[in-house]
């Protein structure tokens, strides 16, 4: 079904189950149980984010047709404006609904407000945050990092394990939005949006995501000499973060060749970061 797919897209739809996942990797981090309040946490991320993504696009159409990003679909006609306005407000409120529900069950506030900070700033970001030098940036590493702390929340313990874990997901997420910012420079000139790239130059803005990689790459490993983590020396957890590390290394390698592939090392890196989330949740059942 063409439409389907073009509303996956729009949402992004595998990043949003990326960022579920992070969430039940925080439960499962932190100590907590797969019960419903796993599942609303996942749902609430899933669709926070499915509606940031698809005010992003409403929001940049004209960017994209610059960029020439037929993977948008709005881009190639698959979508309408105002349909993708409506998804992206239908998409934010279920995943506020699900944390309502959730804070009722779990108690306290927190888990609601920082949905609804989430939610916020996703608006703020696609309405003009991005626009202002390196603040999207940061901002996008930080919902990369946030789903996991949201678990260790679900679950009530937000360790050294899960802050390293939040860590490496955060320098990973700013590698891929400056390594994207490179690659959209021509449609970011619509918008005056001053990415690092454009400030500073794409050798700069290349320095800064081999720094960004390299750091999570260099933490990646740091769970498996943790004591309090159950990754002490397991050797299936410190494979796949190979895995995952090799990866890395091959997009660095890619970035920095006459002729990049922005598109292609950008889906290097989502594999590399699903491997990772992989590696910490069979390495937590076969230690």
């Amino acid at each position: 079904m063409p439409e389907v797919r073009a509303i996956w897209e729009l949402t992004r739809g595998e990043h949003g189950l990326m960022y579920g996942a992070g969430v039940l990797v925080g439960i499962l981090v932190g100590g907590g149980d797969f019960g419903i309040t796993a599942v609303l946490g996942f749902f609430t991320a899933f669709f926070i984010q499915a509606g940031t993504f698809a005010l992003n696009d409403y929001c940049d159409v004209e960017t994209d047709i610059a960029n020439n990003r037929l993977d948008r679909p709005l881009v190639r006609g698959a979508l309408t404006k105002e349909f993708a306005f409506i998804i992206a407000c239908v998409s934010t409120a279920l995943g506020i609904l699900c944390s309502v529900v959730l804070t009722m069950l779990h108690g306290g506030l927190t888990l609601f407000l920082v949905a609804l900070l989430l939610a916020a700033l996703g608006i703020l970001y696609d309405i003009r945050m991005k626009e202002l030098f390196a603040l999207g940036n940061l901002y996008i590493a930080f919902t990369m990092a946030v789903p996991f702390i949201y678990g260790g929340l679900i679950a009530g313990d937000i360790g050294g394990g899960l802050l390293i874990l939040s860590l490496i997901a955060l320098f990973a997420g700013l590698g891929r939005e400056v390594m994207k910012d490179i690659a959209d420079m021509r449609g970011d000139e619509i918008r005056d949006v001053r990415s690092i790239a454009r400030v500073y130059g794409i050798e700069k803005a290349k320095e800064v995501v081999t720094a960004s990689y390299s750091l999570a790459v260099g933490l990646s490993v740091v769970p498996f000499f943790l004591h309090s983590t159950p990754y002490y020396h397991n050797p299936l957890f410190i494979t796949m973060v190979g895995g995952t590390d090799i990866i890395f290394a091959h997009t660095l390698y890619g970035l920095w060749k006459r002729h990049v592939n922005y598109e292609q090392l950008r889906k290097e890196t989502l594999v590399a970061i699903a491997i990772g989330l992989l590696a910490f949740i069979c390495g937590f059942y076969l230690p």
